[in-house]
């Protein structure tokens, strides 16, 4: 009986990281699928002249984004289940953390989308057809646009730091992830919102990625508690 349990154990969480591993691929994929068309070095009418030629561009982010999102929040009652019989809280907070991804990925898709609509029915008879309140307009989106990207990264980097904790917890949890994510976590946070921009952004970010996909394959090879 006893084998019985474990095997199934195993079985949740192989399929627990292969998923997790998918959410991650599927974050990496966003990144380089993202779209941005506002330059601290170009005017307001060079911004959208460059979104105007790069309008499929711009969808293809946002479903992407979205995509991500929603692999997320499927990904969350695994990563729940997994953890029911060797966390005691820490894996609720985290499940949490992790619908707060979710939700900001899956409402910056759907703006997304919507600014993708706006820009076809505005651009439909040429950018010299837009007035300025269109404009600024199509600026406003992109701008609520980014707010949910940084609100669902901001969450990330928050999960970073509650994954990072089941170290304490867990003997097998591979002490590489644990100090990658106690680091990128905070750093992801601040640079979100003082300078998204930055490199440190960025190397935060794959320090996240990194540190979660061998935390899931530590999951499929030999789970992360003995």
């Amino acid at each position: 009986m006893q084998q019985i349990t474990r095997n199934k154990v195993r079985r949740r969480e192989v399929l627990a990281g292969l998923i997790i591993i998918l959410v991650a691929f599927s974050f990496i994929t966003s990144l380089l699928l993202d779209f941005n068309f506002v330059s601290p070095y170009a005017t307001l009418q060079e911004d959208l002249s460059y979104l105007s030629d790069h309008i499929q561009n711009q969808s293809i982010s946002s479903w992407s984004w979205l995509a991500t999102g929603l692999l997320t929040f499927i990904a969350v009652p695994f990563y729940v289940v997994i953890f029911s019989n060797k966390l005691k809280v820490l894996h609720y907070v985290n499940g949490l953390l992790l619908l707060g991804v979710s939700a900001g990925f899956v409402v910056m898709g759907l703006v997304g989308l919507e600014l993708h609509q706006t820009m076809v029915q505005s651009f439909g008879e040429g950018l010299e057809h837009v007035d300025e309140l269109m404009k600024l307009d199509l600026l406003e989106r992109f701008r609520e646009e980014q707010f949910y990207r940084h609100i669902g990264s901001s969450f990330m980097g928050l999960f970073a730091i509650g994954l990072s904790l089941s170290k304490f917890k867990l003997e097998r949890f591979p002490l590489f992830s644990m100090i990658l994510l106690i680091l990128s976590g905070p750093a992801l946070i601040f640079f979100n919102w003082y300078d998204p921009d930055h490199l440190v952004r960025t190397m935060a970010m794959a320090g996240i990625m990194i540190g979660v996909v061998v935390f899931s394959v530590r999951l499929i090879n030999s789970g992360v508690s003995s």
